[in-house]
């Protein structure tokens, strides 16, 4: 990783951190506990789902440096509109467990796996499942982990690029191909990340709630409760 790189990480986690203590302070309710804890079931969801995520990552990461070897500058865009498939963990589990910091865990996870199967980026991808998987976090928090439409997934997976993608255009070395380029690859990989969350979350969800996987925890407490009551389960629901 170069130094500026290294350095535009660092500069956008302190970002991140702020950002966190902006949402917190908007959305604190009286009596509500600072930080929620996660039950062991939770860790193990979040362990799991980022780490699959993070090993089918690593093919992903390997075709975008095809495109990017063989494409010159339209690799990245090409790229970009892949890059969806990284950000699933994040939508995923924060859809599921309904806790703050959920996305975050599950993406920095994706890293991590991604790092041990072998991906040719080496450790920048810790940070940026980190990054991913905060601004992922950030589309639920704007609504306070209060509301979970597809809209909001489409909202949480548009955004998991947006400090990411910062430091990987100097990491990738397209910084010199000028803002408007950069923006347009910015826009592709957040459109990307809402398709992959509309059309996955949901279904993936839905099929673990029926394999019984997800007892416990919240969504799956939802369904139940749906259930129950005879309507339509609401994970299928807009």
């Amino acid at each position: 990783m170069t130094m500026s790189a290294a350095f535009i990480y660092l500069v956008m986690a302190a970002i991140a951190i702020a950002i966190a203590a902006i949402l917190y302070l908007v959305n604190r309710e009286p009596g509500r506990a600072f930080f929620i804890g996660f039950t062991l079931i939770e860790i193990v969801i979040m362990a799991v789902i980022g780490a699959i995520n993070g090993v089918l990552g690593t093919p992903n990461a390997m075709m975008g440096r095809l495109f990017m070897t063989f494409s010159g500058s339209y690799g990245f865009l090409a790229f970009a509109a892949i890059c969806g498939g990284f950000y699933v963990a994040g939508p995923l589990c924060g859809y599921i467990i309904r806790k703050p910091g959920a996305a975050t865990i599950a993406e920095t996870m994706n890293g991590v796996a991604q790092l041990l199967s072998g991906n040719p980026n080496g450790l920048p991808v810790l940070a940026a499942g980190f990054l991913q998987g905060f601004m992922s976090d950030v589309g639920f928090a704007i609504y306070g982990y209060k509301r979970w439409t597809l809209s909001v997934l489409a909202l949480s997976g548009a955004l998991a690029p947006l400090l990411q993608q910062i430091p990987e255009v100097y990491f990738f070395g397209f910084g010199d191909m000028g803002i408007s380029y950069n923006l347009l690859a910015l826009v592709i990989r957040m459109i990307s990340g809402a398709v992959y969350a509309i059309i996955l979350v949901k279904p993936i969800t839905m099929a673990l709630v029926k394999a019984g996987v997800l007892r416990g925890t919240a969504v799956a407490k939802e369904e139940a409760g749906g259930l129950a009551s005879g309507s339509q389960p609401k994970a299928m629901q807009g």
